[in-house]
């Protein structure tokens, strides 16, 4: 049995996925916390490309357990994917390169989770090894900065709205699978 691999990235309206700790906050409320957390908490491992850890590295294992998300994040396994980086700082890490993904995903149990991330995710799309994308969309107009797709250069990925709702202070949760249809 092949273990799933879930996507969660925050988004503006015009689809700006990077740096979202520079925009994002003015639109977190309990209930999008407690929904990152629960995603976060039933997964078994995290997996991050080298930039999104290394931003992760040096943020989270400064906080205290007092906050529950760095708690979940400092326990659980992580993997970077990663061609460069050699020596993992942050406790419970380990580095693989992405054509060994698709063996880790065939392994284990349990679900993979990818926070942030975004050319990792572009590519977990292109060579089909993305279950599931979750996309918390602000409701702001950024007007610049990295957008999701800008640079996906895989073939035609149909994917398909499996759950839909807008959570407190306007922020809609969108969750797409892939779908068959072409």
């Amino acid at each position: 049995m092949n273990r799933m691999i879930t996507a969660e990235l925050f988004a503006s309206l015009d689809l700006v996925v990077e740096a979202p700790e520079t925009w994002h906050f003015p639109w977190v409320g309990e209930e999008m916390l407690a929904e990152v957390q629960r995603e976060q908490g039933e997964a078994t491992a995290l997996l991050l490309g080298r930039r999104t850890y290394e931003v992760f590295a040096d943020s989270w294992p400064n906080r205290s357990d007092d906050v529950p998300l760095a708690r979940q994040l400092n326990a659980m396994p992580k993997v970077v994917v990663s061609s460069t980086l050699d020596s993992p700082t942050w406790r419970n890490t380990e580095v693989t390169r992405f054509d060994e993904l698709a063996a880790l995903k065939a392994t284990g149990e349990g679900r993979i989770t990818v926070a942030g991330s975004i050319r990792l995710v572009e590519s977990l799309i292109a060579h089909g090894l993305l279950d599931e994308l979750r996309l918390l969309t602000h409701p702001v107009v950024l007007g610049e900065g990295r957008r999701l797709f800008d640079t996906y250069d895989g073939p035609r990925a149909d994917l398909e709205l499996v759950e839909s709702r807008t959570l407190e202070r306007g922020v809609q949760l969108s969750v797409h699978r892939p779908s068959a249809r072409h």
